[in-house]
Order: structure tokens, then sequence, then C-alpha cells
């Protein structure tokens, strides 16, 4: 039997960031329970071959001041400050990002078809609501054939999901809104203007993404690795857990932080109503494979390409070796690829394949090795049932002294700032729990 104050399942960045701010706070009677022998969870990174591999592309968005402080201090002299290069791979050429700001080199009927559109839903006038349908709030702002080209077959392979059953209410700052003068420069020349949250961002120097979640983690301690949280009884407040020798245990609490999935959480929890459970069975996500490749010389000096067309299996590829030359051995690159869960599997082989299709890859770019990575809950699902029943399973899990928070834990669309502030903001919530 195992006892402690506060209990946090995950030691993901919401995790880490809640021991650390308890810590501060004076409060050192907390066990942060992580299932990987390594801290960070999704943002973690993974050494292979001389490799350093991160679960997808990870980058750095710091808004608050807060958070720019915490992570600087935490990653002192190990951050490089890099300004966006990305590009949408369609009919054979690459324009930049994002498509609704840059039809330059496209097709000529094409262009035309985006900028009439998206000026007649300008005229238009119309302010949909982000809790109306996804397909009828993006043709409303960008028109239709921004969206015949791009906003709907890219979104129906990542989301894997009707864009009429999902809802706006994730977009937010996430996709960038241009001016009409903006759309007719960026039909007619190759504008430079960058757009969006991501223009710029920061990255480990070394380490990859990982340092981030590693230097937290030092701070914080107090770390249970390799162990899977199997059950929780919220009334008699204890978990079951099994470490990394096989055996299981029983953690006692009086505090309870989960960073985990939210509804598998709910799922898992042994005295939780069936109503509650009902509601979590109603929360739905996208799961998305991720492919690391390391290959033999340098292949383009752009950091990421999206992919909306059907004859492509992804609908992202990365070159994370662009992110950090120490991410990667000399004269190599390191590249992420991103394919939806849903539908037939995706082999290796035609992942590759369609990469060499759409020139990012050459013949001389031969295999030095790869990786593959499952993530389940990639993407939290917005549609109509998921603020009911998102509701339904936290008023439940609050009345019983439990919080989830965080990206998953909070079910929710977020970046890693986000997840940061929300692990403080829950250390202060336990911390007035009595």
């Amino acid at each position: 039997m195992i006892e402690t104050d506060t209990l946090i399942i995950g030691a993901g960045l919401c995790g880490l960031s809640c021991g650390y701010h308890l810590r501060k706070a004076g409060h050192a009677d907390f066990l942060i329970l992580e299932s990987n022998p390594y801290p960070g969870g999704l943002s973690s990174s993974i050494r292979q071959d001389g490799f350093i591999f991160d679960w997808s592309g990870h980058l750095l968005h710091l808004h608050s001041p807060e958070g720019k402080k915490l992570v600087r201090s935490l990653l002192r002299g190990n951050l490089l400050e890099i300004k966006r290069s990305a590009w949408i791979h369609l009919y054979g050429v690459q324009t930049r990002y994002p498509f609704q700001a840059n039809t330059y080199g496209l097709p000529k009927e094409v262009i035309s078809e985006c900028v009439t559109g998206f000026l007649k839903a300008w005229q238009a006038g119309e302010h949909p609501v982000h809790t109306g349908p996804f397909d009828r709030w993006a043709a409303a702002l960008f028109g239709n054939g921004i969206c015949r080209h791009f906003m709907y077959p890219y979104n129906r392979k990542l989301w894997q999901y009707p864009l009429d059953k999902m809802t706006a209410e994730w977009c937010g700052a996430f996709v960038p809104r241009p001016r009409p003068e903006e759309v007719l420069k960026g039909a007619y020349f190759e504008q430079g203007k960058a757009f969006g949250y991501n223009a710029s961002f920061l990255y480990p120097e070394k380490g990859g993404i990982g340092a981030l979640a590693s230097a937290l983690a030092a701070k914080t301690g107090n770390i249970s690795y390799s162990t899977k949280v199997l059950s929780v009884s919220l009334k008699k407040k204890e978990a079951l857990v099994r470490g990394r020798d096989g055996g299981t245990e029983t953690v006692k609490f009086k505090r309870l932080l989960n960073t985990s999935p939210l509804k598998d959480f709910a799922l898992s929890a042994r005295d939780c109503p069936a109503a509650v459970k009902n509601a979590a069975r109603r929360l739905k996500c996208a799961g998305v494979d991720v492919l690391n490749l390391g290959v033999k010389g340098r292949i383009s000096d752009r950091h990421w390409f999206y992919f909306p067309e059907k004859k492509y299996p992804f609908y992202r590829a990365g070159i994370a070796s662009n992110f950090s030359k120490n991410t990667s051995p000399s004269n190599t690159s390191s590249l992420y690829i991103e394919v939806p869960h849903e539908g037939l599997p995706v082999s290796n082989a035609e992942i590759v394949d369609g990469l060499r299709d759409a020139g990012l890859l050459k013949k001389s770019n031969s295999m030095l090795t790869e990786q593959r990575l499952s993530i389940p809950c990639a993407y939290v699902i917005y549609d109509k049932e998921i603020n009911a029943a998102r509701k339904t399973v936290m008023t439940a899990l609050r009345k019983a002294g439990c919080l989830s928070s965080g990206r998953y834990g909070g079910w929710k669309y977020s970046f890693m700032e986000e997840a940061i502030t929300d692990g403080r903001r829950a250390a202060e919530e336990l911390l007035s729990i009595r």
C-alpha cells in the first residue's frame, strides 16, 4: 500500500507542471504515475540509430509572459527561434500555408474559383457561429472554391469524421482568416506574409521536443515510471496500479489529477455512475499513426507540408531535422509522416511511395531507419455531443474530488503551453480542496 496526499496520473506536460507548481507552493506530498519509462507523454522524444524522433511535429508557441519565463528558464541556452516554412502540396505544385491566402502557382481555373468564391462569401457577410457545422462555417468564411480544393478534403482526411456533424469550436486561432486584399495578393503573387498563431516557433537545439519534459521532470521529482493505472475508485480514493515488475499495488490518495484521456479514465473508474460512463462513451476522438524516417542526404529546407489529395495516404509530413540539425546525424534527414487511423491499414512502403510520388523523397534518399508510432487518441472530435457529454463527466469527477485537465484530460484541442498552464491551474485548485 502506497499513500500520498495528491496523486497525478500522467507525466505529460500538464501532470509535470502540476507537480512542479505544487512543489513550488511548498506541497511536496504528491506522486506522479507514468506508464512510459520516460516523462513527456506525447511531448517526449525517442532515440533510435543516431536519430531523435518526436511523436509527430511538436513545436513550442509561447504567448503568455508566465509561459515564456518558465520554458526559457527550463531550456536555458537550448532554444532555437525559427520562422515557419509550411507548404501545401496540391495538383503537383507547392503553395504556401495557409491555403486561403496563398493560391499562387495553382492552375488558373483553381485560383479563379477560390478567389471568386471567397469574394462572394465576403460580400454575403455571414457571421457563422463556431457551434454550427464545420462545413457551413468554412463555406461562409472562405467560399466554395477554397473549401472544395482544400478545407473539405484536408479536414476529411485529418478528422475521418463527417464535416457536417463536426462543429468549428476547435478552430479559434488555429485557422487563419485573411482579408480580401490578402487573398487577392496571395492569388497573383507569392506573398511572404506570415499568418496564424504558428508563424514562428521555438524548438530545443538539443534533445528533441522531449528536452522540455525532461527539464521539467528534473525540477518536479516524485515520478514513478513504467507504472500503469489499471483502475480508480473515486469513493475509496485509491488507485490500482501495475509496476514495472508486473505486480499490482494500491495507491491511497486524498486529491487526484487525471491527465490521461478523459473518456478512458471515466470508463476505468470502478464506481463511476452508469450515466457518467454513458456520457464518456459519447466522447469521440481521431487516431493517428506516425511514421518517423531517417534517410540519407538533405531533402528540403522546408519544415512541413499538407497533403489534401486522396491519392496520398498521409495528411501531413514534416522534416524534423530542419527544426534542429541535432535530431539527425550529419548528411541525413529525419521526417515524420502523419496517417489517419481509420480506413484500410497503410504500410510503411505505401507511405514512402507517396513521398516519392510527391517529390519529397528521391532515389538518393535511401532509408537508414524507420519507426512507427500509434496515437489512438490524437485529436478530440468536436461534434454536437461533446459539450454536454464532457460536462456530465467533469461534473461527476469534481463532485468526487477529482480534477481532469490538459489536452486529453480536459478533452480539448490545445497546444503545449496551454498544457503547462492547465497544470499550474490544477495545482492551485488542488491546494484549495480540503
